[in-house]
């Protein structure tokens, strides 16, 4: 086996003794097998050591590496450290692949060199892995202003989101600044280098339970505003027209977030304020 065909699965967990297990298994039991599975445990109070190590004992392609709390950034980028792949995939804690996840995206990727970046369409699942009718559909995102617009079907997740690399010394770390805005921010960076090819077929099973990041409403306001601060000192808005735009869909999803699962009205009713006032042409919202 060679790094070129070596795919790094890179899992960071905390407190994740309820689906760990089964995550585990979705990657072992992949029809491409070519695979290193670097599992960072970062200061897990629960169970979850002790299940780590007895699944260790079970495959040799298992690397587990401990350290204290310090957030799911800084342990992808301690993962990534470990990596000796030249593809190289996140897969959060909960979230399950189907049997031929990998071998879908390393086909398309030797059918074509270019191809730097793949993510596919996946299913809700909830808490006994029940599969759901709901979909995050996939489809290419071929800029960053296609991640900063930040519209239904351009939102790439780690969990199904796979990268050939350039070089070792070119892998792109995450910003431990970040929590749940940090996704966001991470293929921000990636769509301004190169497009995300989107698999329009059902591969991974993102899991939505009450312990989801993204239900910290608060911290989501904080982050993602943040992000989208960072992309205007990085300059990819290409115009203030664009910028406004993008800003006001950000202020959209946080009035929609906040008045439907915050349940907070008045914070709700800010946004929607905040979105009007940076493009009042998006009034137009209400009448879809």
């Amino acid at each position: 086996m060679t790094s070129k065909d070596l795919v790094s699965v890179i899992i960071p967990v905390y407190n994740a003794e309820d689906f760990i297990e089964e995550t585990v298994q979705s990657v072992l039991q992949q029809t491409y097998n070519k695979l290193e599975l670097i599992i960072v445990n970062d200061g897990s109070t629960d169970s979850t050591p002790g299940i780590l190590e007895r699944l260790k004992k079970s495959d040799d392609r298992i690397k587990i590496i401990s350290k204290y709390n310090s957030g799911v950034c800084d342990a992808r980028n301690k993962g990534i450290e470990e990596s000796k792949g030249w593809f190289l995939i996140f897969l959060d804690a909960d979230d399950l692949w189907s049997d031929t996840f990998l071998q879908n995206c390393i086909s398309l990727f030797n059918s074509d060199e270019t191809i730097k970046a793949i993510y596919t369409k996946g299913q809700l699942i909830n808490s006994k892995s029940e599969r759901l009718d709901s979909f995050i559909e996939a489809n290419t995102i071929n800029s960053v202003m296609d991640v900063l617009k930040w519209e239904k079907g351009f939102v790439a997740t780690p969990s199904c989101t796979i990268f050939r690399l350039p070089a070792p010394e070119n892998i792109e770390k995450w910003d431990v600044d970040f929590s749940t805005g940090a996704d966001q921010d991470y293929f921000m960076r990636i769509a301004a280098k190169h497009p995300i090819i989107a698999i329009d077929k059902v591969l991974f099973y993102y899991r939505v339970h009450d312990n989801n990041m993204h239900q910290n409403i608060d911290v989501m306001e904080k982050d993602h505003i943040k992000v989208f601060q960072k992309a205007k000192k990085m300059r990819f808005f290409k115009s203030f027209w664009i910028e406004q735009k993008c800003f006001s869909n950000l202020y959209w999803i946080l009035a929609g977030s906040w008045w439907k699962d915050g349940n907070n009205k008045s914070r709700g009713i800010y946004f929607v304020i905040l979105a009007l006032f940076a493009n009042p042409f998006s009034i137009i919202r209400f009448f879809k």
